[in-house]
């Protein structure tokens, strides 16, 4: 790349234009010149004078654009008729100019990472839309299938160069070797080359991703199951439930979506058990070109030594897609099918899951003071729920009821 700036051209028409020998593909037998005397001939005439004033028509032609018209209303009444003929016309939607449009430049890298193909995706989006020198955001994602996810924070630079023409340096390397499943683990690296200098755009370390890899070898791991109907064409229209044992304690996770606009979705996951539940994962963006019902999770837990014993557990979160090559997105989405490839991603973990059933609190050993419930509780009526700082508190004034 030049060591030059960049400047944008405002001036610059931004639109393709055909090349002449485009634009004048027109068949010569449906063009109509004007002679000098006023009257119209067609040039694929080939004995007609240039004062005729015959008109040649090319019937072919006039036959194929009246077959391509949309057929005529029929009107059943006079009072149909007279509707028709006093409404407005529709005025067709404003069009917004393509060089007054915001601009971002996607730039895409596709590689294999043992047998799951891979695509990153780069977006260099100007704060004004125009590529001028000034600031840019650039964002990463990792696209498999069809479903996008953000990878790392978002990344804020100052460019002088073309954006259009900017060379990265995209690729992966093997993490830890004594982690499970094996062979998902990976450290990613993006870098920015301009002008003969190289800048670290992206890290990350702990980028699991794997085709099918072997979840079995995981110790101990308890898979949560997914409730037969919660996925697929028939599912519930914004969650899918799965019921797991963890801690000897009944768990249901149940994984929503919900629409952000442009095919985008923000996933989140609670967790109910007892009647008691909580939120778990609360901001996972994806971008699906398909049904997002037909998205496929795998949820496991496994249990962390603790005491009592079955106390805490780790709890990780794993998106499943098809292996599929890279191919335009089909009109109908198919589900995951259980005996082909598939690829798994990583995307939410936790290493302090506190639940379990029947825990033995006396396991803690003698010196454990265990409280114990002083009466039923009382019911306090509060005029404000924010008049204490420090939560629902007992207020002098207050009554008990």
């Amino acid at each position: 790349m030049s060591a030059e700036l960049y400047y944008y051209d405002e001036d610059e028409d931004e639109e393709v234009c055909p090349d002449y020998n485009a634009a004048t593909s027109v068949r010569r037998s449906n063009t109509v010149t004007t002679t000098s005397s006023g009257a119209t001939s067609s040039s694929g005439a080939s004995g007609s004078s240039a004062g005729s004033r015959n008109v040649h028509w090319n019937n072919s032609a006039f036959d194929a654009a009246t077959r391509s018209l949309p057929p005529l209303r029929t009107f059943t009444s006079h009072a149909q008729l007279r509707h028709a003929a006093t409404s407005p016309s529709p005025s067709p939607p404003p069009t917004t100019p393509l060089r007054l449009r915001l601009q971002r430049f996607l730039y895409t890298y596709t590689l294999v990472a043992d047998g799951a193909p891979l695509t990153f995706l780069l977006s260099v989006e100007p704060s004004n839309g125009k590529p001028t020198p000034g600031k840019y955001t650039l964002r990463l994602s990792l696209k498999v299938d069809d479903v996008e996810r953000p990878i790392g924070e978002p990344v804020t630079l100052r460019l002088s160069v073309d954006p259009r023409k900017l060379e990265f340096a995209v690729f992966i390397f093997p993490g830890k070797a004594n982690v499970l499943p094996v062979g998902c683990l990976y450290s990613l690296r993006v870098w920015l080359r301009a002008n003969g200098v190289d800048h670290r755009i992206f890290g990350e370390d702990e980028l699991w991703v794997g085709a099918d890899p072997d979840f079995g070898a995981v110790e101990n791991a308890s898979f949560a199951c997914l409730r037969p109907g919660s996925a697929g064409a028939t599912a519930a229209p914004d969650a899918q439930v799965f019921d797991a044992v963890v801690g000897r304690a009944r768990v249901q996770f149940v994984i929503r979506w919900h629409p952000l606009g442009d095919r985008y979705y923000r996933y989140t996951m609670e967790y109910a058990a007892g009647g008691v539940g909580n939120m778990l994962m609360d901001d996972l963006r994806l971008r699906v070109e398909g049904d997002p019902r037909r998205v496929a999770f795998l949820v496991y837990t496994v249990p962390v030594r603790s005491v009592p014993k079955g106390a805490s557990h780790r709890v990780r979160v794993w998106l499943r897609t098809r292996a599929a090559p890279h191919a335009p997105a089909a009109s109908t989405p198919r589900p995951v099918v259980a005996s082909e490839s598939c690829v798994y991603q990583r995307v939410w973990k936790s290493d302090a899951f506190k639940i379990g059933a029947r825990l033995d609190f006396e396991a803690l050993g003698p010196r454990v003071v265990m409280g114990a419930m002083a009466g039923p509780p009382q019911t306090v009526a509060m005029e404000n729920a924010l008049s204490s700082p420090v939560g629902y508190q007992r207020d002098a004034k207050s009554p008990i009821v």
